[in-house]
């Protein structure tokens, strides 16, 4: 009985230890609908990418930064990736873009007491614009914002320019839709109204993972990641997922896959 005992307890310390699963730090910043810092979850686009990397044996740590210093801090490869990016040809420079999570739509907000109407970027010379740091806003807009053509006040804080915009100081600012409207929901839960978006988009962009094109593991993760992304594409999640950011229900998205709860 001893001896047996014994050898049951070599037999299980012999065994190999299970690995941990690796784990991915990806930088990111607080964007509802898409990215909610206060959900333990990060919200939709963290839920999607989490269930995406569970499903390769891959844990995910979101870092919230300021978008510019998520750039850097990629480019220095304190993370493995970023997002949710536009993949811009600036960025392509340093980095390598995933497959498309979901499509954004990106809008001049302005007060809805103010006439605004447009057509060409050249029509928003004479207007005051708030913007946010290390943002892209569509080729057209970034190149007239580069060239120094645009009347620009830009912020750090994603939610500066709202608030500019409803105290008057500045005239236009151009966010994305879905964005836009959980911030205004966030920022003006009375008076929120008092903001609208005028109907023209001033770009839409496919939001992605950025990797370091210069880095070996970089392009080993966005090529693992885009396979099983595909996966989740052929399941209809992608499109389930854009259809809750259309309509407001993006809190009660989740991937129809066990990967995320085999994960934890």
């Amino acid at each position: 009985m001893l001896v047996s005992l014994v050898l049951s307890l070599l037999s299980i310390a012999l065994q190999p230890a299970q690995a941990e699963p690796q784990t991915l730090r990806i930088g990111t910043g607080d964007w509802a609908p898409y990215v909610d810092q206060s959900r333990s979850d990060g919200g939709a686009l963290p839920r999607l990418v989490s269930a995406v990397f569970a499903e390769a044996g891959y844990r995910v740590e979101f870092i919230f930064h300021p978008w510019a210093r998520n750039v850097l801090m990629l480019q220095q490869g304190q993370l493995h990736a970023i997002m949710p990016y536009s993949c811009t040809p600036s960025r392509l420079n340093f980095g390598i873009c995933s497959d498309a999570l979901v499509r954004g739509e990106i809008v001049l907000f302005h007060r809805r007491d103010q006439a605004f109407e447009w057509s060409a970027v050249e029509d928003l010379l004479k207007y005051r614009i708030g913007t946010t740091l290390g943002y892209s806003y569509g080729p057209a807009f970034d190149e007239a914002l580069q060239a120094g053509r645009l009347n620009v006040t830009q912020n750090g804080k994603e939610d500066t320019s709202f608030r500019l915009l409803e105290l008057g100081r500045v005239d236009l600012h151009p966010q994305d839709r879905a964005v836009g409207y959980a911030m205004l929901r966030r920022l003006f839960p009375e008076d929120g109204g008092n903001i609208v978006h005028h109907p023209r988009q001033l770009n839409t962009e496919p939001l992605r993972l950025l990797f370091r094109k210069d880095d070996p593991e970089g392009i080993r993760l966005v090529r693992l990641f885009n396979a099983r992304l595909r996966s989740f594409a052929e399941r209809g999640d992608l499109q389930r997922l854009q259809q809750a950011l259309n309509s407001g229900d993006a809190d009660d998205w989740v991937p129809s896959t066990s990967a995320l709860a085999a994960r934890d």
